[in-house]
């Protein structure tokens, strides 16, 4: 017997004890050993989809492995989580998800084909941003004050865009409404690019929109801002109220983080969240974040499990109070 067999054989035992005890750690050292499909559940060109390919591209250059980016997308992006809910929990098959179909599309819909608290694993946040109230030039409010006046005297004629019914620009509006107890008409359109063109020509006065198109409209004078949805006013818009600071207690935010089907093993989850970290922290992925507008998170699964749980009790109780109902 050669000395490098009797080396080998010695260690054997040792490693074949090791997965014995925890097969799931030896299987977790392992991750991933084939492809990985990450889910986004909105068209390309959108946040979810540019920072769901962004990511998996620097997963796929981590992991020496191919990380593919499929868009399955429809039905307030429930289609698409769907599909990953009913998928092996094995981490082969992700969710780049995006607030909406997590924590709204529930308490909005009545045939949702999941329960977003149990059928998922929470495994990081990557980033948030707020959304930002915008108007056409031409339009006689320059804030949020101004125009809950304006709307109080004109009771039901100012009208506003929307991507959709259902949407966080649909549901940002009805929030400020029911707050302020305003009567301000919804012209949904099907999409946020069409909504944004009429609001431009002056067709429709007023919008929400992501911050990162919002600033560059703003900053173009093609539209104005009147206030933005975070808690506080935005780093990269400190000139631009918060909603809060008329309405206390508003808070929109969205937020895009990986998940994967509910039974994932913690091992594997671990994995994926410490290396999707490590990518959020970089210098060169942060200067990304910060000309977006948007804020990296990187959060611990568990915060951003609450987070989710937090959210889903949040629009509950507004689409109840509000009374909203899809158009």
């Amino acid at each position: 017997m050669t000395k490098i067999l009797r080396q080998w054989l010695s260690v054997l035992p040792v490693s074949l004890c090791l997965i014995a005890i925890n097969p799931m750690a030896a299987w977790a050292q392992a991750y991933p050993n084939k492809p990985v499909k990450v889910i986004v559940t909105f068209p390309p060109g959108g946040t979810p989809d540019i920072y769901g390919r962004i990511l998996s591209q620097e997963l796929s250059n981590l992991w020496k492995q191919s990380v593919v980016v499929e868009n399955k997308t429809g039905a307030s992006g429930t289609i698409g989580t769907d599909f990953v809910v009913k998928s092996a929990p094995d981490g082969y098959t992700l969710l780049f998800a995006a607030d909406a179909s997590i924590t709204i599309a529930p308490n909005l819909l009545s045939n949702v084909p999941y329960n977003a608290a149990k059928d998922l694993t929470p495994i990081i946040n990557a980033a948030s941003g707020p959304f930002v109230l915008m108007a056409n030039p031409n339009f006689p409010a320059n804030d949020l004050k101004s125009l809950i006046a304006l709307a109080k005297q004109r009771p039901g004629e100012i009208t506003y865009a929307s991507s959709g019914a259902g949407g966080q620009q649909h549901l940002a509006m009805e929030m400020v409404k029911h707050m302020a107890d305003v009567k301000i008409t919804h012209v949904p359109y099907k999409g946020f690019g069409q909504g944004v063109n009429d609001v431009m020509a002056g067709h429709v006065p007023l919008i929400f929109g992501g911050i990162t198109a919002s600033i560059q409209l703003s900053k173009s004078g093609k539209l104005k801002a009147l206030a933005v949805t975070s808690a506080k006013r935005s780093k990269a818009m400190p000139q631009v109220p918060a909603i809060a600071e008329t309405l206390p207690g508003f808070r929109i935010e969205a937020w895009y983080g990986f998940m994967g089907p509910a039974g994932m093993p913690k091992e594997v989850v671990k994995k994926i969240h410490d290396d999707v970290a490590s990518i959020i922290k970089r210098p060169d992925f942060q200067a990304r974040i910060a000309a977006d507008a948007m804020e990296p998170v990187a959060d611990s699964s568990e915060e951003f499990a609450m987070r989710i749980s937090e959210d889903l009790n949040e629009w509950a109780k507004l689409i109840k109070s509000a009374q909203i109902k899809l158009d």
